[in-house]
């Protein structure tokens, strides 16, 4: 019987797992510890610090000051809501909006159907809203970076809904503690733009049905500046910062210097370009770098690493990165280790040789990546997703596309998104509405939602179509799905909230990929009078595909994903970092 579910544990790349894994001094390849270290206590007073891969370390003499993610906040107007919308906006968000609207864009051309418009006249629109938009740029975070951001309309005003609705380009601007009504000044670190997501699980269910004065734009926020890092000397010295310094730009060379040190108390770090996507495993490896480099010492401490690697206790992780960060002078006892009897000794030697280029890690941590009983399994996936120049990584991960489970085929997909490999046929709908992937898998059809990071809807399988009879009628009104029993297309009715607008009846495919793609597509008819695209949102496309499968009129199982730690659809946690520490 097929089903629509949730499945758990998916998001591999959310912030609050950033956030806590930088704050452990772990890597991302690994599970989360239960010890939840504070980067801002002394070295000396450091949990690890009887253990060889702490001691002689550059984190033996430093620690992050306050590394945490920014909170910042912006107004904005959401456009798309019909009659849904409110001309009403505070006087004190008014003026620096109207100012935000003016610098960000032109307005010159037609705009939602008006000519000449101006920011003044587009608030004052029945068809927009003017919002609240937050988010929290990711730690480390590099320019470009993309991160969800929440919007909710802004109290005192009329809104009725921002369903269907999508958010005009906004800045946003640090975090302060002030009213929701007073407007805030600073420089901008970041951007927010995008159509608006709700949980499709909840609409339509008066239990828990969802807030529609609120949602979240995935990956709507961009970051505009690389945000500072600095280790913090505990014990101030020009000489040690020098050594602490030099030691880091060795280990990553490059025409950008990585490390500064400013003074005898703080090294600046620069995030190199090839850790953009994993600066969380690039703040560990600095601090597990050894400041020596004398071979006779790295030899000593590989072999004094892998004699404390089989105890249970010992910190794994961090052992790891120690090997990673010595080199391939410690491949020749990592060898041995790959066949060791105990799995977490295994894998974290695998973990340690494979960012080293090793293939006999690689071929250690695929045999964990297949192993449905094993202990290592999500992360050696994740591990493989991470190599780099070893195609056998990405020959394993397109095998487990065809694993029975259908978390590993999502993890093995997500895997291949980020090697970017040709495996995922991707079509981008409506320059920047969603990606759509087709994903070849003999396991069973599949429809894999995202709701992080980026907007992405993955087809797993082969022909998956809609399965009549069908009649969807979208909660809102806007669209309408309907096909006999037998019938080889589906006929959509498209409904311009609000104007009360109704298309002719418009015959659509059943085959899902080329649905979806109508759907999500800008409106538009083609020079032989055929419909281009429905113009629906990227929620509108999985709410009507959420639907399908729990009424059973798809012939695929649908799944959301679930992030792991914290929920997308909450309002950001509070406690950023001033603006002068960026």
């Amino acid at each position: 019987m097929r089903m629509s579910k949730i499945i758990p544990g998916l998001s591999f790349r959310s912030t609050l797992v950033l956030s806590i894994l930088i704050a452990q001094g772990g890597c991302v390849w690994f599970k989360e510890s239960k010890a939840k270290l504070d980067m801002g206590v002394k070295p000396s007073a450091h949990p690890l610090a009887n253990s060889m891969a702490f001691r002689d370390t550059i984190g033996s003499y430093t620690f992050f000051d306050g590394l945490q993610g920014m909170r910042v906040r912006g107004y904005g107007v959401v456009v798309g809501l019909g009659q849904n919308g409110s001309a009403v906006c505070p006087r004190p968000i008014y003026e620096p909006l109207v100012k935000s609207l003016y610098k960000q864009h032109h307005f010159s051309e037609a705009f939602v159907g008006v000519h000449s418009i101006s920011p003044e006249v587009l608030i004052r629109d029945l068809d927009t809203a003017v919002v609240l938009i937050q988010g929290e740029i990711p730690p480390a975070a590099l320019q470009g970076q993309r991160f969800d951001v929440s919007v909710s309309v802004v109290p005192g005003t009329q809104t009725k809904s921002l369903h269907g609705g999508r958010l005009y380009t906004a800045e946003l601007l640090v975090y302060r503690t002030v009213s929701e009504q007073v407007a805030m000044t600073g420089r901008p670190l970041a951007r927010a733009s995008g159509p608006i997501f709700f949980n499709p699980f909840s609409e339509g269910e008066s239990a828990t049905q969802s807030n529609p004065l609120s949602g979240v734009i995935v990956g709507g926020g961009v970051v505009l500046e690389d945000r500072r890092v600095r280790l913090v000397l505990s014990e101030p010295s020009y000489a040690r910062a020098r050594q602490i310094q030099n030691r880091i730009n060795a280990q990553f060379p490059g025409d950008q210097q990585v490390a500064d040190a400013v003074s005898p108390s703080f090294v600046r770090l620069n995030v190199p370009r090839a850790f953009a996507d994993d600066s969380a495993h690039f703040l560990s490896l600095v601090r597990a770098l050894y400041l020596s480099r004398d071979p006779q010492f790295e030899s000593a401490r590989v072999r004094m690493l892998a004699s404390e690697l089989p105890d249970k206790d010992a910190p794994h992780e961090h052992i790891a990165l120690a090997f990673e960060g010595i080199g391939r002078t410690a491949l020749p006892v990592l060898n041995d280790l790959y066949i060791h009897p105990d799995d977490h000794v295994s894998f974290h030697a695998a973990v340690g040789g494979l960012r080293l280029g090793e293939q006999i890690a690689c071929d250690a941590m695929v045999m964990h990546a297949r192993n449905a009983d094993g202990a290592f399994r999500f992360q050696a996936i994740e591990a493989l997703a991470r190599s780099k120049g070893i195609s056998s990584a990405a020959i394993a991960l397109r095998g487990l596309l065809n694993d029975e489970d259908p978390r590993v085929r999502i993890a093995a997909y997500e895997a291949l998104v980020r090697r970017r490999d040709a495996a995922i046929q991707t079509t981008v709908i409506d320059k920047d509405n969603f990606a759509l992937d087709r994903v070849e898998s003999t396991a069973g059809n599949l429809v894999y939602v995202k709701r992080t990071g980026r907007r992405r809807i993955a087809l797993f399988g082969g022909g998956t179509k809609c399965v009549p009879p069908i009649f969807y009628r979208a909660p809102d009104g806007s669209l309408t799905l309907n096909a006999e029993p037998d019938e080889e297309t589906l006929t959509a009715l498209r409904v311009a909230v609000g104007r009360g607008v109704v298309s002719e009846p418009i015959q659509a495919p059943l085959q899902l990929h080329p649905l979806i793609t109508l759907m999500g597509s800008a409106a538009d008819v083609g020079t032989g009078g055929d419909v281009l695209g429905l113009g629906l949102q990227y929620g509108a496309v999985v709410r009507a595909l959420y639907y399908l499968s729990r009424d059973q009129a798809m012939n695929a199982e649908f799944v959301l994903e679930q992030p792991r730690n914290d929920d997308i659809l909450s309002r950001p946690r509070s406690g950023g970092r001033p603006e002068s520490e960026l």
